[in-house]
């Protein structure tokens, strides 16, 4: 009986590890642990019970993938679903530490910073380890900057910290296919969708966006600095000005921390754990 429950909790594992963003380390002790304690309940009733007050013994990796936006998309990540399973994370005693597997072209401006700031609260309650695997740039390097440490693959790329607004122009095509477009705006609103594709953009248009631009640009330095423990000057002089760099040139620029693969981050974490809690490892997921 006790081989048979092993032998089924191996699939369900397998199928809830293989579709779910937040998994669990050293998984395959799971079973070995539920044939222990079936044996010893069979013996003693409540002699299992010590075994499961043995402390934290979860490691959540919490994945970034893709394009990140606001409510996320079938391609793409969702920058509140994302900082919902950090704060879960941090907040859940089984769980020892966090790792967040980040391969993304960074994304929206709205979202960001929130769940950045929510991986900073979680450094606070529990390591929490960024691995760049492979595109940490722009809003993604963002959160990985606010990690308790910040690893990179050895084929990694991080940076592109900034950011960008673009407007495009459509009216000389709009000419050529003699198509004329009239805006008409409510008077009380005459600076109402001032960045339209139709029309070049007006030099007050464009002030106010490389005004916006400069804001949101201003945050991310800031954010950037605090996460790395460096200063604002040091952000905008040597991690690029907006480019992106590979393992070699960001950890000498002081971007990142270290350069190991994800498997090898994991595995150092088990490692740090006492055995007993490492025994009990189970599966902490959405």
């Amino acid at each position: 009986m006790a081989n048979d429950n092993k032998y089924d909790l191996r699939q369900v594992i397998q199928q809830i590890t293989s579709i779910d963003p937040v998994v669990a380390i050293d998984v395959g002790a799971l079973g070995d642990c539920l044939e222990r304690s079936i044996k010893a309940v069979a013996a003693a009733g409540a002699a299992a019970a010590p075994a499961t007050t043995n402390g934290a013994g979860k490691i959540a990796v919490i994945g970034a993938y893709g394009p990140l936006t606001p409510r996320g998309s079938w391609y793409g990540t969702s920058l509140s679903g994302f900082a919902s399973q950090v704060r879960r994370a941090a907040n859940d005693g089984d769980v020892a530490a966090i790792v967040l597997d980040i391969d993304s072209p960074g994304g929206t401006v709205s979202g960001t910073m929130e769940a950045a700031n929510e991986v900073k609260a979680a450094t606070g309650q529990k390591r929490v380890v960024a691995v760049a695997n492979t595109l940490a740039a722009s809003a993604a390097y963002w959160l990985g900057s606010q990690a308790s440490e910040f690893v990179m693959a050895p084929s990694a790329d991080v940076g592109s910290i900034g950011a960008m607004i673009m407007h495009q122009d459509v009216s000389g095509w709009l000419e050529q296919m003699g198509i004329k477009l009239t805006m008409i705006r409510s008077e009380q609103s005459p600076l109402k969708n001032e960045a339209h594709p139709f029309a070049p953009l007006s030099e007050d248009a464009s002030g106010y966006l490389q005004a916006r631009a400069n804001e949101a640009g201003a945050d991310f330095i800031k954010a950037v600095a605090a996460g790395r423990g460096v200063t604002q000057t040091k952000v905008k002089e040597d991690f690029g000005q907006g480019r992106v760099f590979g393992a070699r040139e960001a950890l000498a620029r002081g971007m990142v921390d270290r350069v190991a693969s994800l498997d090898d981050v994991i595995a150092g974490l088990v490692q740090r754990m006492p055995a007993r809690s490492r025994r009990r490892s189970a599966l902490a997921f959405e």
